[in-house]
């Protein structure tokens, strides 16, 4: 087993961090991604975490497409900026859809 060090938050270098989540976000469908925030900070249970909030557009949203959608989205991020590895981030993900957020207009998601 290999052991990976946990980075302390205050230790990411938030403009690299920043670089490298743009270009993960270059490589995801603008049919259905329209835009992707990210954040850094502790999870509920103190460990460091990247927390990404990805707005969907309203038909990769729907129903029957959205577990593909999340699915998809969450790999690419996921595989493109290897959070725990490179980072010492454990990732999460939150979806809404353009409408939903449009409705919310929470700037955060912004």
């Amino acid at each position: 087993m290999k052991f990976m060090p946990i980075v302390p938050v205050g230790f990411v270098h938030q403009g690299q961090l920043a670089r490298d989540v743009e270009k993960a976000v270059a490589k995801l469908s603008r049919r259905e991604v329209v835009r992707v925030r990210h954040s850094v900070g502790v999870d509920s249970t103190g460990e460091p975490a990247i927390f990404f909030r990805i707005v969907l557009t309203d038909a990769a949203s729907k129903a029957d497409a959205l577990a593909d959608v999340t699915g998809r989205v969450s790999a690419t991020l996921f595989d493109e900026l290897r959070p725990h590895e490179n980072w010492g981030l454990i990732p999460y993900f939150s979806f809404r859809s353009k409408s939903e957020q449009d409705n919310r207009n929470e700037p955060e998601w912004a």
